[in-house]
């Protein structure tokens, strides 16, 4: 309760917590992160990002306006403008133009983003994104504005998997993970490591994906589709 409302604390007399993160709660954690960013924000003169997008294009209205914008320059206070509309935008058409923008973001039309299997409304990157050519440069300019809303306290409308923070990260994802993505399949992988298969599943190490409309066997180890998956190396399997 004393860092949260004192988040300075962590830089001075508590300043030796920073050094062991995992001692420090989630509040905490994310109050001295909001101060920081307000510090940040308030250090220099502000410099203004113009643009002015298409309500029916604003996704790739901003994406051309945004794209060849330095990261100093993406601090900038954003004034968005939408194209035939009048007002000043104080606050609210900037928050309006997130809220478009981030459903825009998960639209299967651009094909960045899938949503996962869960109850919970979450998405991670498509496999299959490349089926649009300007896909890798997409997937940039989401984390920008990602980024951005962090940086100008805006809250984003994106839920991502686990597995994909974890990427982010570089924490190594495990089988647990695949839970928050397709809980049959991690059942059925938990049934297999729990259980002894022998004479039970007919299966390779090798896993089939459809990729627009036909199936594509991946080997999960050389030679892949024609080793068995036993008892011996089932946790591998998995």
């Amino acid at each position: 309760a004393l860092l949260r409302a004192n988040s300075e604390l962590l830089e001075r007399s508590f300043c030796v917590a920073l050094k062991y993160p995992h001692a420090i709660d989630f509040d905490n954690k994310k109050t001295h992160f909001r101060a920081l960013l307000r510090r940040r924000r308030s250090s220099g003169p502000a410099s203004t990002i113009r643009i002015h997008v298409r309500r029916e294009q604003v996704f790739e209205d901003s994406y051309h306006q945004l794209r060849l914008r330095m990261p100093e320059e993406m601090k900038g206070r954003l004034h968005v403008q939408f194209v035939g509309e009048e007002g000043i935008d104080v606050g609210g058409v900037t928050r309006e133009w997130y809220a478009i923008l981030a459903r825009k973001i998960f639209d299967a039309n651009y094909a960045l983003f899938v949503r996962s299997a869960a109850k919970s409304a979450t998405y991670q990157p498509n496999r299959l994104s490349c089926i649009n050519e300007d896909h890798l440069g997409f997937f940039r300019f989401v984390g920008r504005i990602i980024g951005k809303a962090i940086f100008d306290g805006q809250l984003l409308d994106a839920y991502f998997t686990r597995s994909f923070y974890k990427h982010i990260l570089g924490i190594k994802p495990s089988y647990h993970d695949i839970e928050a993505i397709d809980p049959d399949f991690y059942k059925s992988l938990v049934w297999i490591l729990e259980n002894d298969i022998t004479d039970v599943l007919d299966l390779t190490m090798s896993s089939e994906e459809d990729e627009f409309g036909q199936t594509r066997v991946v080997e999960l180890v050389p030679g892949g589709r024609d080793v068995p998956v036993t008892e011996a190396n089932k946790v591998k399997y998995v």
